[in-house]
């Protein structure tokens, strides 16, 4: 179970790795709002000094060793980035937030596009056949 947890835990950093260029790229309003809501959470907990609720969950299946998996291995390394200072790993991660937050400034997300829709009292309708 603990390396099912890592593997989420992967792609949970992939998401917010490439969730950013997709959002400016795409400009689309949920994916933005959603990928800066969770980057603002995982900053938070991190300036806070607050595990990460992956981790915790799973250092709860800590019984289970990641020795002999080659995959396993390299992905525990990327996901706790083991040759970084923690203190560099939080600059990173506040100064990444910061030009996230800020994407909002100089790549407005676009208005959502009103669709065409019949009114009541539009052509055809029957308060201007009375």
């Amino acid at each position: 179970m603990a390396t099912e947890i890592l593997a989420l835990h992967f792609l949970v950093i992939l998401f917010f790795v490439f969730g950013f260029p997709a959002g400016l790229i795409l400009n689309h309003r949920g994916l933005r709002y959603i990928h800066c809501a969770a980057l603002a959470g995982v900053t938070l907990l991190m300036v806070l000094g607050i595990p990460c609720p992956l981790t915790v969950w799973e250092e709860s299946f800590s019984d289970v060793s990641h020795e002999g998996s080659f995959i396993a291995y390299w992905l525990k390394r990327i996901v706790y980035l083991e040759w970084f200072d923690p203190k560099h790993v939080l600059i990173l991660d506040v100064c990444f937030a910061l030009l996230v937050f800020t994407s909002f400034i100089w790549r407005p997300v676009k208005k959502p596009k009103k669709k065409d829709r019949p009114h009541r009292n539009g052509p055809g309708s029957e308060a201007e056949n009375d």
